[in-house]
């Protein structure tokens, strides 16, 4: 079955409100929450499927205009069912000038034989922000299919103002791949990817040095910076819900981080305005005392005096 889903969001008195949505079956897409308790906007997609079966094609398609804000979630856990063909699922994002977009689903988690590809072109403006997730399970761990899929492919490029900035390319393949063993799962049962995107990106990674220091006994982590522009954090553990809230945490922490980072822009771009103001007043206010006639002086009205009377004489 082939779906598709759209969102389009933008600003308007000073909130950011849906402008165009469209879903078709089995996918729904509706507010989280009360709409209006927060400027930002947030949103979740549901489904009456109970996951995604062979041949199933989804598109999402996001566009989040300038200086709008957007919270996107899922409702459960993405079920790939057994598969001979293969399943794929298409996300294009469109962040204009100013905006913010946070998107964590819940975790994938393929059943044996299940074959997918996720693939994610990420559009960002100069000053666009992106907060992205996501997590992998190797299978039904209880119903003992751990590590029994076919095929599981995600790939996320981010491009900023056009120029490819990162890209993450994963193709598990356990038949074929030691996925279990060193520099894959070691010995855990879910991976989780946490991308932070913006031009403040170094300053968050600073953060995030003094901030995650904490050891945890049932996730092992690791973060670096990708790129300028890119920080992104790896995480290893056994419980795809714990993931998940880490994850989230991760964002809200990145969400409060980028709004405390625009409110300093705004307070900079109000100090600039002031001292522009007084700076073009000033210049004003030298141009009329330029342009005001000089008051002479009495020894100067004097020599006028007497300059006046040599030419009567």
């Amino acid at each position: 079955m082939d779906s598709k889903i759209v969102l389009n969001v933008a600003k308007e008195d000073g909130r950011s409100r849906l402008k165009e949505s469209y879903h078709n079956a089995p996918y729904k897409l509706t507010h989280y929450g009360a709409s209006g308790l927060t400027n930002h906007l947030e949103m979740i997609i549901m489904s009456a499927s109970p996951g995604i079966m062979d041949t199933d094609y989804l598109h999402i398609d996001v566009h989040v205009k300038k200086d709008a804000q957007l919270k996107l979630f899922t409702q459960s856990f993405n079920k790939l069912h057994p598969m001979k063909t293969g399943a794929r699922q298409h996300t294009d994002v469109h962040v204009d000038a100013g905006g913010l977009f946070h998107y964590i689903p819940h975790p994938v988690t393929p059943f044996k034989d299940s074959i997918f590809k996720a693939s994610n072109h990420i559009h960002l403006a100069e000053d666009a922000v992106l907060m992205w997730g996501d997590i992998i399970s190797v299978g039904r761990i209880h119903m003992k299919e751990a590590f029994e899929f076919g095929s599981l492919h995600t790939q996320t490029k981010i491009f900023r103002q056009g120029k490819l900035s990162f890209i993450d390319n994963q193709l598990l393949r356990p038949k074929s791949q030691p996925i279990q063993k060193m520099l894959f799962f070691e010995g855990y049962t879910h991976q989780a990817t946490f991308v932070f995107s913006a031009l403040f990106a170094q300053e968050l990674k600073y953060e995030l040095d003094e901030i995650l220091t904490v050891e945890y006994n049932d996730i092992s982590y690791g973060f670096t910076q990708a790129s300028k522009d890119v920080v992104i954090l790896r995480a290893l553990g056994t419980d795809g819900e714990l993931l998940y809230d880490f994850l989230h945490m991760l964002g809200q922490l990145c969400w409060d981080f980028t709004k405390h980072k625009l409110s300093e822009k705004k307070e900079d771009t109000t100090v600039e305005a002031i001292a522009e103001d007084e700076k073009s007043k000033a210049q004003e206010i030298t141009v009329i005392e330029h342009r005001k006639p000089r008051r002479k002086s009495k020894r100067e009205l004097v020599d006028a005096v007497v300059v006046e009377g040599t030419n009567y004489a």
